[in-house]
């Protein structure tokens, strides 16, 4: 669906979407220093639903997705290291595992000093997250540095918290023939509300670089997806399991013949169930344009954007988004 202050030239549309072959939108707020004639501007999603999805698609997974993706690994790590196991190995809700080691959580949980590494063996269904395929199969490492913590982390019956550092490298999302390669320090705080049973994630990271590779012909893009200033904090609530999370960061994707760039923002906190955004708002934006993406339910999303006194309004599937990210 389409609609317009001003008359459109569909022509031109055409050109825009030839041009980003299978890539899609651009602008100056995520301050792409490329200076290849192929850097596109956000503002041609008003004329081409092909630039405003690719646009959505990497606003979804760059923004909400590597939130869930880093607080997802977080997660594991709480549920492995309960008190008096240090170590564990459990399988996957679909298939593979996920071992988790500390070097002496004990008895007393996690401890001040201490490191963790949460390892991914061809895991699927661990990782659920906007962007990402529900079939993806995780494998590689992520360590933790324990900063403080107080209380025993991961026992139900109390209150804790605990700080650290999150270090992502080579954490590989594999769907299909396409690849996501994860790597990047994410630095947190998790806290633990016994009464209500709600865990609550604030965090932040200077980059975070996703690669993407996908074979030529297969109708999605290789390239490389990097975030910069990235902020998230998540509420996990349990009964029932919910996420509701806000995020902001820039993006930078240079991919194929293409380079885009954009901010991505939370305005209304999104919730988040089974890897889908159910509720709130994502928001890309540059110096001229706004690209809101809104989900109408559980398998499609809205997305309007302005710019220039214009306005484009367009309905995607949330899985042709996986598909152009996450193969």
């Amino acid at each position: 669906m389409f609609s317009s202050q001003t008359s459109r030239s569909f022509g031109a549309a055409v050109v825009v979407a030839a041009t980003v072959l299978l890539s899609a939108c651009g602008g100056s707020g995520g301050g792409s220093t490329s200076t290849s004639s192929n850097v596109l501007k956000l503002s041609s999603a008003v004329q081409s639903e092909h630039v405003a999805r690719y646009a959505g698609a990497f606003g979804m997974l760059s923004g909400p997705g590597v939130a869930v993706i880093y607080t997802s690994v977080v997660q594991s790590l709480v549920s492995g290291v309960t008190a008096g196991t240090p170590n564990s190995t459990t399988a996957c809700p679909v298939g593979g595992s996920i071992s988790v080691a500390a070097q002496s959580a004990g008895a007393s949980g996690l401890q001040s000093g201490e490191t963790a590494t949460i390892s991914f063996n061809q895991c699927v269904g661990q990782v659920k997250a906007p962007g990402v395929s529900n079939s993806a199969s995780v494998t590689g490492a992520v360590s933790v540095q324990i900063q403080s913590s107080r209380g025993v982390v991961g026992k139900a019956s109390n209150d804790w918290s605990y700080s650290a550092v999150e270090t992502a490298n080579a954490l590989t999302l594999t769907s299909g023939s396409s690849t996501t390669v994860v790597n990047g320090t994410v630095s947190f705080t998790m806290s633990y509300d016994a009464k209500t049973g709600v865990t609550t994630t604030t965090a932040s990271a200077p980059t975070v670089t996703l690669e993407r590779s996908q074979p030529a012909g297969s109708g999605n893009v290789s390239g490389t997806i990097t975030i910069t200033s990235l902020t998230y904090s998540r509420v996990h609530g349990t009964d029932p399991v919910t996420d509701t999370l806000s995020t902001s960061g820039n993006i930078n994707v240079n991919v194929a013949d293409a380079v885009i760039a954009f901010s991505v923002t939370t305005p209304t906190p999104v919730t988040i169930s089974g890897g889908n955004v159910q509720a709130g708002v994502i928001q890309l934006s540059t110096s001229d344009t706004v690209e809101t993406i809104t989900p109408k339910d559980a398998s499609t999303v809205g997305i309007t954007v302005t710019a220039n006194g214009q306005t484009g309004i367009y309905t995607e599937s949330v899985d042709t988004f996986r598909s152009l990210v996450s193969g």
